[in-house]
């Protein structure tokens, strides 16, 4: 198989939001290819995928277990067709003249196709010519952003690996989900607590007299969740909501 196919293979099958190890059997992945549904996660919640001629048409939450409608689940032919970048693009100036890339251009000049061999080569010159003129620490590789449910990939662990390989490379610390919590919450609460073990809805709902809501809006973020949303956090609201408890936002 050719290095092109099977990048395009392998794009395909990630751009699925998760994939249960139950369906990566040949007689599954070809069931991709066929008319009917397929159930699988993501994020948002438990999917049916509806495919027609092998092309992904719709999608629709499993089982309806909200009151609140999660529009996030009919996206996945978005997700997959429309929002992609199927190829590496590069900005015409600086293809023309990596030397002098004219950076007044940028967010208007064009963006034109490459090979991936291409990107890489230019990938390649640029890390190595900026080390070598202005260091290791010039380079900065945040790339922060979310991994796949099944850690098929991890976009900045993987890319912090190769910078490191590479040549090294200046990072970021915490993350942009609660890096402000991590930094406050030691002093409120004695721990870390965004990234442990939490007092549990029922605990609160049994316990609590005051329940203070800072800097969050939940209807909205509890559209997603670490693994797949399971949409439970909506009924805890609603019992929070219908208590006699003080409610502060």
């Amino acid at each position: 198989m050719k290095r092109r196919n099977f990048l395009k293979l392998g794009a395909a099958v990630s751009a699925l939001p998760l994939i249960p190890s139950s369906m990566l059997a040949a007689d599954k992945l070809t069931a991709l290819k066929k008319n009917g549904e397929i159930l699988t996660a993501a994020r948002w919640g438990i999917l049916k995928a509806s495919v027609k001629n092998g092309k992904i048409v719709k999608s629709a939450p499993w089982k309806i277990t909200s009151k609140i409608p999660n529009t996030l689940q009919n996206t996945m032919a978005d997700l997959v067709y429309n929002t992609r970048i199927k190829a590496p693009m590069v900005r015409k100036s600086y293809l023309a003249d990596p030397d002098n890339p004219k950076p007044e251009l940028r967010g208007l000049d064009e963006w034109v196709e490459v090979k991936y061999e291409d990107a890489i080569k230019l990938v390649a010159r640029e890390l190595k010519k900026t080390r070598e003129q202005k260091g290791a620490s010039s380079v900065f590789a945040g790339s922060y952003g979310w991994q796949s449910t099944g850690n098929v990939h991890v976009s900045r662990t993987l890319l912090h690996r190769f910078m490191n390989l590479t040549g090294g490379f200046t990072g970021v610390t915490g993350d942009y989900s609660t890096g402000a919590a991590q930094v406050i919450m030691p002093h409120v609460t004695g721990s870390n607590q965004v990234y442990e073990q939490q007092t549990s809805w029922p605990v609160v709902l049994e316990n609590s007299k005051v329940v203070v809501f800072w800097g969050l809006n939940p209807i909205s973020t509890l559209r997603v969740a670490w693994t797949s949303s399971d949409e439970q956090g909506f009924k805890y609201f609603e019992q929070l909501k219908n208590s006699d408890k003080e409610i502060i936002i």
